[in-house]
């Protein structure tokens, strides 16, 4: 893309709002941490990043909580 016709400082915005957009998006950067697993779990499945087949494997309670936490949210 940078070395795509054009001024380099345009392409270098372009770029750069390109990242900014991506950053935002729950498939591109995350931050896990044990204690939040199933609440972020849970968001996935809500922002339809996931589904809750995707979580076949998974323990009755883990998908269990994942639901509890759906309802509520609903």
């Amino acid at each position: 893309m940078l070395s795509a016709p054009g001024k380099a400082s345009e392409h270098f915005w372009e770029l750069d709002k390109r990242i900014r957009q991506e950053r935002k998006h729950p498939g591109v950067i995350i931050d896990l941490n044990k204690s939040t697993a199933v609440w972020d779990i849970a968001m996935y499945v809500h922002d339809e990043v996931i589904t809750m087949d995707d979580l076949e494997g998974f323990s009755e309670d883990l998908i269990d909580e994942v639901k509890q936490i759906l309802r509520r949210n609903d």
